[in-house]
């Protein structure tokens, strides 16, 4: 957002006079630091691994594989419904209760 703010003002400031001198100041004074912050954010990033995408893309889909490998086939099914209706789970699990209710007699 700074590098914008600055390029606004140097193009603000492409014909040099004496009141237009100022805004190319202003304009390197927010692009210089934009640039620096966004290499500094860029070289953080980087140091702490954040750009290696598809490792964590696999340690999520492994997670969710033993979360599912842990269900019944009974209740794959029902996730599977869930996913797939526009009917909200609140709702879902209100009907399911009221009709174990009824089966058991309360």
């Amino acid at each position: 957002m700074m590098i914008g703010v600055g390029l606004m003002l140097l193009a603000v400031a492409g014909d040099e006079s004496r009141k237009e001198r100022i805004a190319t100041f202003v304009g390197l004074a927010f692009v210089v630091p934009g640039i620096v912050l966004l290499l500094v954010a860029g070289g953080l990033r980087w140091y702490r691994g954040g750009l290696d995408v598809e490792a964590q893309n696999k340690t999520v889909q492994q997670n969710s594989n033993t979360e599912h490998n842990e269900l019944t086939d009974m209740e794959r099914a029902f996730i599977r419904l869930l996913r797939a209706s526009d009917v909200p789970p609140d709702v879902v699990a209100k009907a399911i209760r009221e009709v174990l209710e009824r089966r058991m007699g309360r």
